[in-house]
């Protein structure tokens, strides 16, 4: 049966179609993002976007990390910039603002002899694994008693009886190197000699080691002149003519410009 009044029962065009719009747009706010969204995610991320786009582009780039220092350089108490190895044994540097060659045998041999003589304190010993065992004469036994302080300060330990000598300790600088040939000829530099001088001792230890490195790379040469920097700052100053000379460019530069 008809009703007699259309009106109240079908509500009128106008108000439906707002209905009909608004239904899509209440549903898409009720709705999850995805499957495993969460409620509130797409209202924290358009917050954290609006904030992002309203920071003045001056603070974004001052939060930037500042770009790194390009390479190596010099400085008032450095060799200089190690450019690259010349003949196997030799650094080029860059030494302000010229060129010079620094002999890496000789600053390794400073630095060992530095490592040797420490200020004011003496030498820490590495124990040996297998202590050296060698036999020794009466002349090599009475120099060793006599240099046997020198000998504790430099880090070396020894132990001797009736004709033989232990070593059971040597310092850092010596424990790869060939005891067995070094120890022997210790001793008999120090039975030619009448004193005892802890640095003279060192010098001549630094003087007979064998070198660590039979071929000189760029990090190697790096890392030596650190620490003869470290240690040793008088030669940076003063570099005797053993350590580092100069490299004269004038005769090739003027013979480019003879051309």
């Amino acid at each position: 049966m008809l009703s007699r009044f259309p009106h109240e029962s079908q509500p009128p065009r106008a108000t439906a179609a707002k209905r009909r719009a608004s239904l899509p747009a209440r549903l898409a706010e009720a709705a999850p993002a995805g499957p495993h969204a969460q409620p509130g995610y797409q209202k924290q991320q358009g917050a954290l976007y609006r904030q992002l786009l309203e920071t003045p582009a001056a603070e974004r780039k001052s939060s930037a990390p500042a770009p790194a220092a390009e390479g190596l350089s010099g400085h008032s108490q450095s060799f200089g910039r190690v450019l690259t190895i010349v003949e196997g044994d030799c650094a080029l540097l860059e030494r302000n603002g010229r060129l010079a060659l620094l002999a890496l045998p000789v600053a390794e041999r400073w630095l060992r002899q530095a490592q040797l003589t420490p200020a004011g304190e003496p030498v820490c010993g590495q124990p040996l694994l297998i202590p050296l065992r060698l036999k020794v004469s009466g002349a090599e036994k009475d120099a060793l008693a006599k240099a046997q302080a020198a000998l504790v300060t430099l880090g070396i330990d020894l132990q001797s009886d009736a004709h033989h000598l232990t070593v059971r300790a040597v310092p850092l600088p010596l424990r790869q190197q060939n005891l067995q040939i070094l120890i022997p000829e210790l001793i008999g530099y120090l039975a030619q000699r009448n004193a005892f001088d802890v640095g003279d001792i060192a010098q001549w230890i630094a003087r007979n080691l064998a070198s660590e490195h039979a071929q000189w790379n760029m990090a190697q040469a790096i890392s030596v002149l650190a620490d003869v920097e470290r240690l040793c700052p008088q030669l940076v100053k003063a570099p005797p003519g053993g350590l580092l000379q100069p490299v004269d460019l004038n005769s090739a530069m003027n013979a480019l410009k003879d051309e």
